[in-house]
């Protein structure tokens, strides 16, 4: 089966907004060069967030393209995504939910006893979607802050309204799985606030702090999101290596919690939680300007992050 993901990307045909493409493989590109009018199932959506709407009808139209016109076939201009500007590929300003503290190894490495998911909730926190950036964007580290952490993250975007689901039924709400990169400040201002305790928004909400890429890959692609390879490394060092299957609270759990606080709405994120591998848990080397962050996600993708100065 072609594995592709929708991404959003820069206009290259004089434009300054995004355009909704496709990536298959390194390759990108627009839906609309890629499916052409007689094969359109609607017009073509010119947002993710329209994109929504159509769901299966557009990954079962561009999987039927992709056969007759891969990456590599000429017939279709397909470029090379080194050359392409991307931007977070979901919804515009979606509720980005975080999972904290929700892999058996992180817990385990942070001395801490992991909670009992038959008797526990799992634990969240939001932060404002303007920290979304791109697949090899900019993350500033924040002025003042000098323990810029890493999070290596598999992301699931909400592809319907969900209401009070069953765990049984919540992953039929996820329309895709991308890649995120929950950078997070751990210095003293972040992590002690009187006399509420750890300022969430100062660790986590700062502008382009949630790397998310490069694409969306719709979920009838990723068969089984809670046993994938997940790594991350920190100018080529490997930092991070660990699996899905570590998450104590699944997607379906979360989804199906969350969604019994308020409703979740298409386009709303997900970030599961990370592995074992942070600097705050045992490492001590934080991120500096100039390093280059990947994080890979098999089967979902690899999302390129550079640390800039602030």
């Amino acid at each position: 089966m072609t594995t592709f993901g929708f991404a959003t990307v820069l206009d290259e045909d004089g434009g300054d907004g995004p355009v909704l493409s496709v990536m298959a493989g390194d390759r990108v590109l627009p839906l609309h060069d890629l499916v052409s009018e007689e094969e359109r199932p609607t017009p073509v959506p010119d947002t993710f967030d329209a994109l929504l709407d159509q769901w299966d009808a557009w990954v079962d139209t561009v999987l039927r393209v992709l056969r007759t016109y891969p990456p590599d076939d000429a017939g279709r201009p397909w470029r090379a995504a080194s050359e392409v500007t991307f931007f977070p590929p979901t919804a515009y300003r979606p509720t980005v939910y975080c999972a904290g503290a929700n892999y058996r190894d992180h817990v385990a490495e942070m001395g801490a006893v992991p909670p009992d998911p038959a008797t526990a909730r799992p634990f969240h926190f939001l932060v404002p979607g303007a920290a979304l950036s791109g697949h090899r964007g900019e993350s500033p580290r924040p002025p003042g802050m000098r323990r810029l952490d890493w999070e290596a993250e598999l992301a699931a975007v909400i592809g319907r309204r969900a209401d009070s689901v069953s765990v049984e039924e919540a992953l039929d709400y996820v329309a895709g799985y991308t890649v995120a990169n929950d950078l997070s400040c751990r210095d003293d201002e972040a992590l002690s606030a009187p006399p509420f305790g750890i300022h969430w928004l100062l660790q986590k909400g700062w502008r382009g702090l949630k790397p998310l890429g490069p694409a969306v890959v719709p979920a009838s692609l990723v068969p089984t999101p809670h046993d994938l390879p997940i790594r991350l490394s920190v100018n080529g060092e490997v930092r991070q290596n660990s699996n899905t299957n570590q998450m104590i609270f699944s997607l379906a759990e979360q989804i199906s919690a969350l969604s019994k606080l308020a409703p979740l709405h298409p386009g709303d994120l997900l970030l599961s939680g990370t592995p074992a591998g942070t600097a705050a848990a045992h490492q001590g080397r934080y991120l500096e300007p100039g390093d280059e962050v990947v994080v890979e996600v098999v089967g979902v993708g690899r999302l390129e992050t550079r640390v800039t100065g602030g």
